[in-house]
């Protein structure tokens, strides 16, 4: 069952989201940024060589750790210059979604599931940059497949948050690799272990590299778990704290525009 504070707190979040608010346009918009990105960076690549496919596992990866970062370090760290994401994030999104009730009601709360448009553009724009470093040190090649991974990226970021939080699972829970983030994710929202505990999004590579992981077991094991809690660890903090852990409650008036 939710928790009434949960509950009130929903309530009064919807309250404040302009009646104008689209969720399907919303998410429209993310992926009519997204896939041309990825369209058009791709016309550009020509004849790849083997040593150049491999700026794809490696963007992959760092892609996975910067994830992990932003999440870990930002989303759950109160940063000087940087509030905004954490009250939007651990004191708005931890607060609309718990363990206990981690799904959506309607489209409408899609306000609170997606990030905004102009975080995908931003993170393009941070793209671009390393891109054309890649270029002048390498080649185009490189640096267009780049840009198609970092922007592929997100979007799958994007479309596994959408999975972890949808409440029909009966298709989701046989989808390898979605399987394993929704329980990895749900776990996350327990406000007991949410701020140290599970931060990838996509897949649970970095935290089990950094140790943050909920489960005790190797890479594979991690990345195929999917709704096993076989291996969760015993040592866990098992007391919900009654506030959202390092600050206090953000009034949702007061977080009217909250994303993720």
């Amino acid at each position: 069952m939710m928790p009434a504070r949960q509950a009130a707190f929903r309530e009064e979040y919807r309250a404040q989201v302009s009646r104008f608010y689209n969720g399907p346009a919303h998410v429209f918009l993310i992926y009519a940024i997204g896939l041309p990105v990825i369209w058009y960076a791709a016309r550009h690549i020509h004849s790849p060589t083997g040593l150049e496919w491999l700026v794809v596992p490696a963007t992959f990866l760092l892609c996975n750790v910067f994830e992990w970062f932003l999440h870990a370090q930002v989303m759950h760290r109160p940063r000087k210059g940087l509030m905004g994401i954490y009250k939007r994030h651990t004191l708005a999104h931890h607060q609309f979604f718990t363990d206990a009730e981690p799904t959506y009601d309607t489209t409408r709360d899609y306000r609170i599931v997606f990030f905004p448009p102009y975080a995908l553009v931003t993170f393009i724009a941070m793209s671009a940059v390393g891109a054309a470093v890649l270029s002048l040190l390498w080649s185009s090649n490189a640096a267009w497949l780049l840009v198609c991974t970092t922007t592929g990226m997100y979007l799958n970021y994007e479309f596994f948050h959408w999975c972890c939080h949808v409440k029909d699972d009966r298709i989701v829970r046989h989808i390898p690799f979605v399987n394993t983030i929704r329980r990895h994710h749900i776990a996350h929202h327990n406000q007991a272990i949410m701020m140290d505990k599970n931060m990838n999004l996509t897949y649970p590579i970095a935290d089990w590299l950094f140790g943050t992981s909920d489960l005790n077991r190797g890479l594979l094991g991690h990345v195929f778990n999917g709704y096993s809690n076989r291996y969760v660890k015993t040592d866990l903090k098992r007391t919900r704290p009654a506030a959202a852990s390092a600050g206090t409650k953000l009034r949702p008036s007061a977080a009217a525009g909250a994303q993720v």
